[in-house]
């Protein structure tokens, strides 16, 4: 009997799932006494630059406590500086890939990774394979990045595959559903494709290719859930197949618990310009505060007040491990950064002690620096005070739809996936 967790994306955190509840499950399947080869699709980090490089360094690192067997590469890894990528990569013996090769062709000798491995666990000797799907390898512009088409690695490593003398063959496709599904039928040899692309959630049983016995895959987004198959030596049922909400019936781990303090303590010790986050110019001015509107806005204020918005920078700083360090959080907890991507504006948050007035999600998160319109209502000219008003303004019942894309901003399928925004707008509605 062996066991293979084909995940998705087994980011170093996120709203459910991560690396911590990951490891514990990982460890009570072990506790039982069943025996893991543990599989990723690629994917650790979804951008780039600085923080998305150190991201990668220590998701690896928690692979490599975690024992996975066998790791792919997926298309935004792949954007990263190279050197990033291969010095992370030597650290553990798991990436794999048939098409993809650090500063040298894919499977050429002094390469960083194997086309395949072959894996042996329970007396199941199974042998894994990884492509880069063919529209993604459109995205990389790295010319330290050798890649082949699908199609034709796969053709060079099938063979080997089969000499190796494999009992299961796994091809990890980090492809669209549609370009997965096609490799899995141009080589029926392999008894499971694993899709990177597809829905949210994985399917909650598992589908077959036509009429072959291949089994595909959809891992869902955002390492959410694990999927386990269950390899077993009975002609009834040889595969038993189930998804794993990652959900809170798993408590964190120790071990990911102490990468993730050192996550956030590089950050903190590198700060934004370490980062290499420079405060660009908002379109629309500079921001004031939340408290200065309250001058003018003081019912708005208290509604404001009572909202887990007002707090949001507070709550950072009380979670484990405290995280208003990392812009990746900040950005949506504090005032005067992009939501989205995740760089201060340059009269936006900085630090509680520096700029205390702009701690929370404040009111011009949603309505746009006020500071041009706080000047205007201390002077004179009546036509600016009104022009600024009009451009500050928001109305659900102008524009019910403009109001929950700027909600959507934070409240996005990452951050508040079970968000809606009916429900939430009456906790905050003023």
């Amino acid at each position: 009997m062996g066991y293979i967790e084909p995940c998705g994306c087994a980011g170093l955190e996120n709203q459910k799932g991560g690396l911590r509840r990951r490891h514990t499950f990982l460890k009570q399947l072990a506790a039982r006494g069943w025996p893991v080869a543990a599989l990723d699709n690629g994917g650790l980090i979804h951008r780039f630059g600085q923080q998305s490089e150190i991201k990668f360094e220590k998701t690896v690192e928690g692979l490599k406590i975690m024992d996975y067997a066998a790791v792919g590469f997926g298309v935004d890894d792949l954007k990263l500086p190279t050197g990033a990528v291969a010095a992370s990569v030597a650290n553990i013996d798991a990436f794999v890939s048939a098409n993809v090769g650090l500063f040298v062709a894919p499977g050429e000798e002094g390469g960083f990774t194997p086309q395949f491995r072959v894996i042996d666990r329970g007396g199941v000797k199974l042998g894994v394979t990884a492509v880069l799907g063919d529209e993604y390898q459109k995205e990389i512009n790295n010319g330290e990045c050798q890649t082949l088409p699908a199609e034709q690695a796969l053709k060079q490593v099938l063979p080997k595959l089969k000499k190796a003398g494999c009992d299961y063959l796994v091809l990890l496709a980090h492809a669209s559903p549609e370009e997965a599904e096609k490799l899995g039928k141009q080589f029926p040899a392999f008894n499971l494709v694993v899709t990177a692309g597809g829905a949210d959630e994985p399917a909650y049983e598992a589908t077959k290719l036509d009429d072959s016995k291949t089994l595909f895959v959809e891992v869902g987004h955002k390492g959410m859930y694990a999927i386990v198959l269950g390899l077993y030596d009975d002609e009834k049922e040889p595969v038993r197949y189930q998804r794993v909400p990652l959900d809170d019936r798993y408590k964190d781990s120790p071990e990911m618990d102490e990468l993730m303090v050192n996550y956030q303590d590089q950050l903190k010790q590198l700060g934004w310009k370490g980062l290499g986050l420079r405060p660009a110019n908002h379109p629309n001015g500079k921001f004031a505060g939340s408290k200065v509107c309250a001058e003018c806005h003081q019912e708005e204020f208290k509604v404001w007040q009572d909202t887990p918005h007002a707090h949001a920078t507070e709550t950072l700083t009380k979670v484990k491990p405290p995280r208003q360090f990392d812009p990746e959080c900040i950005s949506c907890h504090a005032t005067g950064w992009n939501p989205q991507e995740f760089f201060p504006y340059a009269s936006g948050y900085d630090s509680l002690q520096k700029t205390p007035l702009l701690a929370g999600n404040g009111c011009e998160n949603c309505h746009g620096p006020g500071a041009a319109h706080v000047a205007a209502e201390n002077g004179g000219d009546a036509d600016l005070q009104t022009r600024l008003r009009d451009a500050m303004a928001r109305s659900i019942d102008d524009d019910k739809e403009a109001v929950r894309r700027s909600c959507m901003e934070c409240h996005d399928i990452d951050n508040s996936p079970d968000f809606k925004f009916d429900d939430y707008w009456p906790k905050v509605a003023h």
